[in-house]
């Protein structure tokens, strides 16, 4: 069997390993060399991943049984589309379906005209006037979102990247100016984030174990907001700051928005995911991707026995799966070039990978090129660090003294993970919930 893979980040990294268990011909297209891709593919073209025709000639020339899709990039490009269209099966949502992602407009009046819960109070402006004389009248702090992709990088909390309304003022307008036609203003929500993935096919869904994304560039979740940083998972034993509840009820929401689509003559398929924020008030949705999240990914791809090529080829022909996990805790740390977030400046890195697996810490090449025994950084993300354990000490304890196989400038976060910090969110969800 030929599988095509697209994107060469370290969520396809992981996705392309766990393809692989199943051991088909793998052909991967991305934009860079990743090495991690590289090694283990049949072939692997270099190209503009998000191009249509440039995919859909690769295509024909390797003639792939299944194609999977790992960024945004392609979907919002219609590349899903143009592959059916010429009679190839995509374990991918349509540039339809994948609305939910490319116009947080469109997932937000779908969920009102649906009477879906979780939503958050939102309004969308493409004038500046209106959007400031908006600003000026409501009495609560507010998140300015631009309405399409922006990489993780475009959302902006006050309190957190503005002080003020007329700092965020300044925010609408700069954000006008560069050509975005749309922008979200909605309530400011408090409380703990997670991920909630799931693979899909019209209105049978399939839920992976939540995990929690780290999007703040610094340590103690200060900085700009980024593509993410790094996560944790705690297998099926969920997230344990986030009560349970919570969860199905962000399940039975993600359930409606895809049986939604599908009342709408919409199906959906392929992987979803849903990034929520525990409130008081229950899970809120703050946002909707048409796709596996990065890092999320990686973690519960890691901890899937089963193959992500099985489920795809199981799901395409509406049969339900049974999941399986290992019951392991694992911590990803992304390694970024120095200024991530804000000015990146990239540098030319060593890495001992075999020395990092008998520290018990697995690689996952994200955005990089090979270079020889090296690696280049590009301006994004560059290499995950994923290890695991029984407990979360455990899992934290095999990042120590990895610094010595890891050569050139680059910036970690070090605190993902940490029990410390994991305590402090359990005792805040504790007072936040008792008010």
């Amino acid at each position: 069997m030929r599988v095509l893979l697209i994107g060469g980040g370290g969520r396809e990294h992981a996705m392309a390993l766990s393809i692989l268990k199943e051991g088909p011909e793998l052909f991967t297209i991305s934009h860079n060399k990743n090495p991690g891709i590289f090694r283990i593919s049949k072939r692997n073209l270099i190209g503009d991943e998000n191009d249509p025709q440039v995919v859909l000639n690769y295509a024909l020339k390797i003639k792939p049984d299944m194609v999977f899709v790992g960024p945004e990039g392609p979907l919002a490009n219609g590349i899903t589309d143009i592959l059916k269209a010429h009679g190839f099966n995509v374990f991918a949502p349509s540039s339809k379906a994948a609305k939910l992602e490319t116009s947080k407009t469109f997932l937000r009046n779908l969920m009102n005209e649906k009477g879906i819960e979780g939503k958050i109070e939102s309004f969308s402006f493409n004038d500046y006037n209106r959007a400031s004389d908006f600003i000026d009248k409501i009495d609560y702090e507010f998140v300015i979102k631009p309405d399409g992709l922006t990489g993780g990088k475009g959302v902006m909390v006050q309190g957190f990247h503005f002080v003020g309304k007329e700092e965020g003022k300044i925010i609408l307008k700069k954000y006008l100016e560069q050509g975005i036609n749309k922008i979200l203003i909605e309530r400011k929500e408090t409380g703990e984030e997670f991920s909630l993935q799931a693979f899909v096919n019209g209105k049978n869904i399939e839920f992976l174990p939540t995990v929690q994304d780290y999007k703040r560039a610094w340590e103690h979740d200060k900085g700009p907001n980024t593509g993410g940083m790094g996560s944790i998972c705690f297998s099926t034993k969920q997230l344990p700051f986030i009560p349970g509840g919570y969860i199905k009820s962000a399940e039975d929401i993600l359930r409606k928005i895809v049986s939604a689509m599908s009342d709408d003559g919409n199906d959906y398929v392929g992987p979803i995911y849903g990034q929520f924020m525990a409130t008081r008030d229950g899970p809120k949705v703050i946002e909707i991707n048409a796709r596996l999240g990065d890092p999320e990914a990686i973690n519960v791809l890691s901890l899937m026995n089963e193959s992500l090529l099985d489920v795809g080829l199981l799901m395409m022909e509406d049969k339900r799966i049974n999941l399986d996990f290992r019951e392991r805790i694992n911590v990803l740390r992304y390694l970024v070039p120095i200024g991530y977030g804000e000015n990146p400046r990239p540098y030319k890195m060593i890495i001992d990978e075999i020395g990092l697996l008998k520290n018990g810490v697995k690689l996952f090449y994200a955005s990089v090129n090979s270079k020889g025994k090296s690696i280049m950084q590009t301006r994004s993300r560059s290499v995950g660090i994923l290890t695991e354990g029984v407990s979360i000490n455990e899992a934290v304890h095999n990042f120590e003294g990895i610094e010595k196989m890891i050569k050139g400038k680059y910036y970690i976060r070090k605190d993902i993970g940490d029990p410390s910090v994991i305590e402090k969110k359990n005792e805040y969800m504790a007072t936040l919930l008792k008010k």
